[in-house]
């Protein structure tokens, strides 16, 4: 074929006036081309996978992805009721299109586009009764074959995913493993390690590689050793691997894999205290810095906090200026006291260091140390009991401690503040004393009632604890609200124990109604008094 069309444009130029350099471009295009279409023969395809099979009557299909086969056809009997050759027609659909067609005896087997192959592994024997029966059901078994196609999954691994400076190597692995139907040949494997480079260990230090193939099932691999970068801030890298090759039929696969690594801050910063103390104890809290990487780093600003719930002994300022030279460290420490205790622990603020190289400022924190601080921890809470109620109606006030500690404690309940005035004592102790455990609790009550209408503020109650750590402290309550009576509205609210007397409203001045003047009149009135006024003191002069 490439020769006649070879000839037809020679032809074709004799009767044109081509130019031969013309000629010369389209030969190359058409041998190009009859090369591409004849890169391969059915017989280089060695590899079928997804098989589907059926017993085909006649008119029976079966499907295999965009495929599908009918037994179209069946040989008829001779005028003695006797077949030669058993066979079966065979048509091929792709994408419901008839594509192809044959008749095919016992193992025969024919390949459409390099793609599927169609096989009939079985037909009716010829002496069957059904080829004479008046129901005539010949049947024949077909196979459908799809073309094997290699498939490669690529995997990175290293032997960690976060590294810092101190780890020094990186250990990478990349494997290439060919998990599809047919093998991948001509291969080429290109492994990018971005900006990480390779130790002097590595047993590779290439990234370009080209095994023959890789068969189905079987796998190619690559080792490599890195240098941990000293980076200036916690950096991702991405290590890509990509794989291709052809198949039989020369098409070419590209296969692609990738996976990250993380390497920390060259610059690490390390934050411990004790793990509990009580609350008579004190505390050390120690702040280590390491400059783990190749070169200094100067004019480093460090800070640390308290929090809440501690103090500080000493003087400290709780922040550093320094420099670090490689494989430097600083080591700093103080003394913590705690304010309140929590069996459940503080959780300490980070350490935070700055610090600025070719204009760019980078940052890292330490980490956050828990702490617990045993103790008792008194909650003290009062009511009254009702909140609203007419005058002289006894009421009943409670006053609870409840230990929300982990120690022991010894309670005092002081609730002898004055009352509010109007406000008196009708029965009831106002202390009480009383050692409560963990989640134990103490309260006192009292009666009082209130002799007049009024909205009333009580005071707050105190408490005094001790356990035996000699931890002391105090705890105060809230300061509970009743109303007697039908008190003045919000506006007017009285003080604590003060009675609402009503103010007389005033009477105002009647006007009256009558008294009305014409414009002008009294203007005139008053010039006339003036001018008689000076007349008469003329005349006495």
């Amino acid at each position: 074929m490439t020769t006649l069309l070879l000839n037809a444009v020679f032809i074709m130029t004799l009767k044109n006036g081509f130019q031969f350099k013309y000629l010369l471009i389209i030969a190359l295009l058409i041998l190009s081309f009859c090369s591409t279409v004849q890169a391969w023969e059915d017989e280089d395809l060695q590899h079928w996978a997804d098989s589907k099979s059926a017993k085909l009557y006649w008119g029976d299909t079966l499907e295999n992805s965009v495929y599908k086969v009918e037994a179209y056809d069946f040989p008829r009997t001779d005028r003695l009721g006797q077949i030669n050759t058993p066979y079966v027609g065979i048509n091929l659909y792709k994408d419901n299109e008839l594509v192809a067609s044959d008749s095919m005896l016992v193992w025969d087997s024919f390949i459409y586009e390099g793609e599927v192959r169609v096989t009939v592994t079985s037909i009716m024997l010829a002496s069957d009764i059904n080829w004479q029966d008046d129901t005539y059901k010949p049947w024949a078994e077909v196979s459908v074959e799809l073309r094997g196609l290699p498939g490669v999954d690529i995997s990175i691994g290293t032997d960690k995913n976060t590294y810092i400076v101190n780890d020094k190597k990186i250990s990478v692995t990349v494997t290439a493993k060919n998990s599809g139907t047919a093998p991948l040949e001509d291969v080429e494997l290109w492994v990018d390690f971005g900006a990480l480079e390779f130790d002097s260990s590595s047993p590779n230090k290439k990234t370009y590689f080209t095994p023959d193939d890789i068969q189905n099932g079987a796998s190619a691999t690559e080792t490599f050793i890195l240098k941990v970068p000293s980076d200036m801030k916690d950096t991702d890298y991405e290590i890509t691997a990509n794989v291709t090759g052809i198949d039989e039929k020369d098409v070419r696969h590209n296969f692609t894999g990738s996976d990250d690594l993380t390497v920390k801050n060259m610059i690490t910063i390390i934050k411990n205290t004790k793990e509990d103390i009580f609350m008579t104890d004190t505390a050390f809290v120690q702040i280590i810095i390491n400059n783990n990487g190749a070169y200094a780093v100067k004019s480093i600003e460090m800070e640390d906090t308290l929090g809440d719930y501690f103090e500080l002994i000493g003087s400290s300022s709780l922040q550093w200026n320094f420099d670090l030279g490689p494989g430097e460290f600083k080591d700093y420490k103080y003394t913590i006291k705690p304010v309140k205790p929590n069996k459940d622990g503080y959780t300490l603020p980070e350490a935070k260091a700055s610090w600025v190289v070719d204009g760019i400022e980078y940052n890292k924190t330490s980490g956050a140390p828990k702490i617990i601080v045993h103790g008792s921890k008194i909650l003290l809470e009062k009511t009254v009991s009702p909140t609203k109620a007419d005058p002289n109606t006894n009421l009943t006030v409670t006053v609870t401690a409840t230990n929300v500690g982990d120690v022991k404690a010894s309670v005092e309940i002081f609730d002898q503040s004055p009352l509010p005035d109007n406000v008196i004592l009708v029965s009831g102790e106002m202390y009480t004393k009383k050692v409560i455990g963990e989640a134990d609790s103490v309260s006192l009550s009292y009666i009082i009632k209130a002799e007049t209408d009024g909205v009333y503020e009580l005071p707050k109650a105190r408490a005094k604890f001790f356990d035996l750590q000699l931890y002391r402290s105090e705890e105060v309550s809230n300061s509970p609200a009743f109303t007697a009576g039908n008190p003045p509205p919000v506006s007017q609210t009285l003080r604590p124990g003060e009675t609402y007397t009503p103010v007389p409203t005033p009477i105002p001045t009647p006007v009256p109604t009558d008294a009305r003047e014409e414009p002008g009149f009294g203007i005139l009135t008053a010039i006339m008094g003036v001018c008689l006024a000076v007349f008469i003191n003329l005349r006495r002069q």
